[in-house]
């Protein structure tokens, strides 16, 4: 960048930590202790405790419903064993390693809330539900029996579950999934991670405008969904929203537009707490990294999604997870409240 106020306000963002994400195994080799060795010695010499956000994503038939982020691991028996032993177990080993520092584990985006919605039309969905399930079942006893580690389930975003008849079935489908992984427990839950629904929208009301959407922002949305899960039998129910990209409102012609949206603007600051009469909203985080793109716009490649072709979309986009700088510096532009 050569725009000094852009470069300042970069700067700005360094002060504030974001979630590291474990998206294959080699990644996973990399990143997990380096980081939390990272975070031991940082508070060793501080003698404060350091927090390290991780997201763990790597599930065979990752993004079922969708292409740009397909993963490594297919649907199938072999992979699911490669997803186990190669995978959580090795989390699972420097997890138990480096105890005495807490971690918060964001725990598969999209995988559940594809299980709520999308079994029945998308073929791929339906191929991977065991394993969705088992995988869950699996790390939640590996990880959910750690005390110093907070797991957070992904719940989608308001324009995914937000409806009355998907928050009924989000719940039953979730305490599902938390009675299979006893006796570990799960802190609660993620929403909004790496999409671009405002945290407030009062502009926005249940009518044609939001397909009769009953929250149409994410505030709404956990303040149902808090409900629902407790009305669900769900014990421990906490939020913690992403808010890395949400700051401006885009320039999405449709709730459901997710790819590399123009418009966008980093949003409130990593906060733990940060809603007064909200004690079940632990913090606003940034989970994922602005910058990083949502999905090619490439239609020739492989893993090209329609969503990454439309309108609002920016282009020429590099594949999901590749730096897309463009659209750091708008994002950088947009902030809300102003770096």
């Amino acid at each position: 960048m050569s725009d000094s106020s852009l470069i300042a306000k970069a700067e700005k963002m360094k002060t504030y930590s974001n979630a590291i994400w474990l998206d294959t195994i080699k990644n996973m080799q990399s990143w997990l202790e380096s980081n939390l060795e990272g975070a031991l010695s940082q508070q060793e010499s501080t003698g404060k405790k350091v927090l390290t956000v991780f997201v763990v994503y790597d599930l065979p038939g990752r993004d079922c419903h969708a292409l740009a982020s397909n993963g490594e691991l297919l649907a199938n028996a072999s992979d699911m064993e490669r997803y186990k032993t190669e995978y959580i177990d090795v989390i699972e080993g420097h997890l138990k390693k480096y105890k005495s520092q807490p971690v918060v584990l964001i725990v598969e985006p999209d995988s559940l809330a594809n299980m709520v919605t999308n079994i029945e039309t998308t073929p791929a969905c339906a191929d991977s539900q065991n394993y969705y399930y088992d995988g869950h079942a699996y790390l939640l006893k590996k990880f959910g029996v750690l005390p110093h580690v907070a797991m957070y389930l992904d719940i989608g975003h308001a324009f995914w579950l937000g409806w009355d008849d998907n928050r009924e079935k989000a719940g039953k489908v979730y305490a599902k999934v938390i009675q299979s992984g006893s006796p570990g427990k799960v802190r609660g839950f993620t929403d909004n991670v790496s999409n671009y629904t405002p945290w407030e929208d009062p502009t926005l009301s249940r009518g044609p405008e939001t397909e009769w959407n009953p929250c149409p922002d994410e505030k709404r949305y956990l303040e149902a969904m808090h409900k629902d899960f407790k009305a669900a039998g769900i014990e421990s129910v906490y939020f913690v929203s992403d808010t890395s990209r949400n700051g401006h409102k885009t320039d999405r012609k449709h709730p459901g537009e997710w790819c590399n949206q123009t418009g966008v603007g980093i949003g409130a600051r990593p906060q733990a707490s940060p809603i007064s009469g909200m004690d079940y909203l632990d913090a606003f985080y940034w989970i994922k990294p602005l910058g990083e793109s949502d999905g090619t716009s490439d239609e020739t490649a492989v893993r090209f999604d329609g969503y990454c072709g439309h309108e609002t979309a920016m282009k020429p986009a590099p594949e999901a997870g590749k730096w897309f700088q463009k659209h750091f510096e708008q994002g950088l532009k947009n902030a809300n409240p102003p770096l």
